[in-house]
């Protein structure tokens, strides 16, 4: 996996990319979770870097299991966390989703 940020939390223009097996099953097992998928949406929907106390589901679940629903979404690659001091920022990795999407998409196509 690539780093699509900079050390300030900016996206960094990449091309598009493909994903290996291993990543195209963690971001499809990433989506398939309703958590995981509401928290991904609020983390694309704001504007650059998302303040991990920000997201709504963090006072309605405890923080081991944000933590988890975070980890299993950088792991895929759809996130980025930049750390700043004692706080962490998410970061949506657009090219990451574009290019499952892609892949998604080419694998559902019938052959001609």
């Amino acid at each position: 996996m690539t780093s699509e940020h900079g050390q300030d939390g900016e996206p960094v223009a990449q091309e598009s990319h493909e994903l290996s097996d291993r990543q195209f099953a963690a971001v499809a097992k990433a989506l398939a979770d309703p958590r995981r998928f509401g928290i991904l949406g609020e983390i694309a929907a704001s504007e650059g870097a998302l303040p991990c106390c920000a997201l709504s589901d963090a006072d309605k679940v405890s923080a081991a299991t944000i933590s988890h629903h975070i980890k299993e979404l950088e792991t895929s690659g759809l996130i980025a966390t930049v750390r700043k001091g004692r706080f962490v920022e998410l970061v949506f990795q657009r090219t990451t989703l574009d290019a499952y999407l892609r892949r998604l998409s080419r694998s559902l196509s019938p052959t001609s």
